[in-house]
């Protein structure tokens, strides 16, 4: 049990060692907020996962991030409080809109349930624009920095994503977790023995909205600046490619997905007209290769291997009675 425990754990910690050891490598400014994007798209990616684990795709996760990161940096600049009160307000916030405005899309299924989050996606969006407070077309500006050291920003930026993807692990690794797993295989049988669809839902919901408004905050405290343009469509998409293709089967593939796709624009910078190709190119090679994600790389191997291991006595066999 401690053998696979510590299996379960070795990916994790190889990440978290490369995590604390990159900035001694990528000092400069523009590197480090390359890595604090990572980050963010991280805890982006792996809340949206959350929320699918009852079998439900969302595409209203931006703007939970968006609706974090207004409060927060709201707050920060009107009435000066400390990043803490302002980066958890972002999270509670964003998870009391997420249940209010979702209480009326869980009971939807498939793809109802998607056009529906769709909707309410584009509406927060034209709601930010049109509000003063927010600073409408033009953004929110003028939010006191995080932390005047870049460097700092990232380590506080690193411990916050370690503490959400925990709660995140923790909470789908739980009777919660293995609730939503039975309302995803079959919401009719699930309901049959007593489980309540909506508020299991409610809940993953309002957990997933949570973690994507406090991330959402810290990097609107990062960044200073923010912009509706930044939490449109393209940016739930965006995060729902990165667990698709990471693997949305496995905890860590949206993790994954997330490093690999912020990063290969920016190893890659003489190549960043052909991003979009190479990001196509990606998705395609996955769909068809790999339907499980990049994460799922290892248990295909495995799959192969005892296939031919169970193939092989068969033909050795086979050769025996002919002789």
């Amino acid at each position: 049990m401690k053998n696979v425990n510590v299996k379960k754990a070795l990916p994790y910690g190889i990440l978290l060692l490369i995590a604390l050891a990159a900035p001694i490598f990528l000092h400069t400014s523009y590197w480090i907020g390359v890595l604090i994007m990572v980050l963010y798209k991280v805890v982006g990616s792996v809340s949206l996962r959350t929320i699918s684990l009852s079998g439900t795709l969302t595409f209203a996760h931006g703007a939970f991030i968006a609706i974090g990161a207004y409060c927060g940096g709201i707050l920060a600049r009107s009435l000066g409080l400390p990043p803490v009160v302002t980066i958890l307000a972002g999270g509670l916030f964003a998870m009391a809109i997420s249940v209010i405005t979702g209480l009326p899309f869980v009971r939807l299924k498939g793809m109802y349930y998607s056009m529906a989050s769709m909707f309410l996606g584009v509406t927060i969006n034209y709601i930010i624009k049109a509000l003063k407070v927010t600073g409408g077309y033009h953004g929110l500006t003028r939010i006191p920095k995080l932390l005047q050291n870049d460097i700092a920003c990232y380590y506080v930026f690193l411990a916050l994503t370690v503490v959400l993807i925990l709660i995140l692990y923790r909470f789908e690794f739980s009777r919660i977790g293995t609730t939503l797993r039975a309302l995803a295989q079959s919401q009719d049988v699930a309901s049959s023995i007593g489980i309540n669809a909506t508020f299991y839902r409610l809940l993953a919901v309002g957990m997933g909205s949570f973690c994507a408004g406090t991330i959402g905050a810290a990097y609107g405290l990062y960044s200073t600046v923010l912009s509706p343009t930044n939490y449109d469509m393209n940016f739930s998409l965006w995060l729902l490619m990165y667990m698709l293709i990471g693997g949305q089967d496995y905890f860590i593939g949206p993790i994954i997905g997330a490093i690999i796709f912020v990063l290969i624009p920016e190893l890659g910078r003489d190549l960043s007209a052909y991003a979009p190709f190479l990001t196509g190119a990606c998705t395609l090679a996955v769909a068809y290769l790999l339907p499980g994600g990049i994460a799922g790389i290892p248990d295909l191997i495995r799959k192969k291997k005892l296939q031919k291991e169970i193939e092989s006595p068969k033909e050795g066999g086979n050769e025996n009675a002919s002789a």
